[in-house]
């Protein structure tokens, strides 16, 4: 792996990896040099590796026990928006929220509800990060991937891509390198109000100071999560030393410890409740890794 430009964290706690700090280990490749990537995945191939990719670990819930995969992780690139008028080439390791801090102060706005929304660009794209009217979906034109079935780099258009809610279609082998934005022009002091009153409305409703990785359930069509839970009086509920936010009731919390088995007690507690109170079955938003 150093030969490739790339350091090998042989049983790395992936709790240290993860905004809800839970998690056991696995054997973790970061990789700086995008060049070698093709030669890295080929080394795993060859030997019958199976590996899972790491973004910036903010909507993951990995199991206790760890996992047998390798885990790779690509690492960002200082520097590495490139700006050509409204349009930004943006690496998929990039930090969003820093992502979109750089294009306002070019006066590139249309992505400042996604201010707050933690984790990498790459990670955004595969879930359709969206927050106060707007999806990250809304301004991609074209994404550039790996596909490591046919060992080649590929650039997608926007058209070929099926974004949905919390969702888009990249296979689960796809590699998303970078993605073109098409963003509209506007004044900055204009994009700045609006990221305030964004961040003043994140701050009001979301445990942003706590350990958490955002929403753990979908909202079911028409209605939501949140809301549901609310009114069943869930909030402050606790197993273990996993919490459910006093804030927002679709958040929990590593407040006192938690272990990812207190986490997945306290899921089931919820979907139980709410599919008995209104015949409605809840779906993971939060990402699940298990062997």
């Amino acid at each position: 792996m150093a030969a490739l430009g790339a350091q090998w964290l042989p049983a790395e706690p992936l709790a240290k990896h993860t905004s809800l700090g839970v998690g056991g280990p696995a054997d973790l490749i970061r990789l700086r040099d995008l060049r070698h990537l093709a030669e890295v995945i080929g080394f795993l191939s060859e030997r019958g590796v199976r590996w899972r990719l790491l973004g910036g670990g903010t909507n993951l819930l990995v199991v206790d026990e760890g996992l047998d995969d390798v885990i790779l992780q690509l690492l960002r690139e200082p520097d590495g928006l490139k700006f050509e008028g409204p349009r930004v080439e943006v690496p998929a390791a990039a930090n969003l929220g820093a992502t979109v801090t750089e294009c306002a102060k070019r006066n590139l706005g249309g992505m400042e509800g996604l201010i707050g929304v933690p984790g990498t660009v790459g990670g955004a794209l595969r879930m359709n990060a969206g927050a106060y009217g707007t999806e990250i979906s809304d301004v991609v034109r074209a994404v550039t991937v790996f596909r490591c079935a046919a060992g080649k780099v590929e650039v997608l258009r926007r058209e070929e891509v099926r974004f949905e809610y919390r969702g888009s279609s990249f296979p689960p082998d796809d590699i998303l390198l970078s993605v073109t934005l098409e963003l509209p022009e506007k004044p900055y002091e204009q994009i700045l109000e609006r990221i305030k009153q964004c961040n003043q409305k994140r701050r009001a409703s979301q445990p942003i100071h706590e350990k958490s990785a955002g929403c753990i359930f979908k909202n079911p069509r028409g209605l939501s999560a949140g809301k549901m839970m609310d009114e069943l009086g869930l909030k402050g509920s606790r197993v273990g030393g996993a919490v459910i936010s006093e804030l927002h009731a679709n958040f929990i919390v590593n407040r006192h410890g938690a272990t990812a088995r207190d986490i997945f007690k306290l899921m089931d507690l919820i979907r139980e409740r709410v599919r008995k109170a209104y015949g409605v079955e809840l779906h993971e938003e939060v990402i699940v890794w298990r062997n």
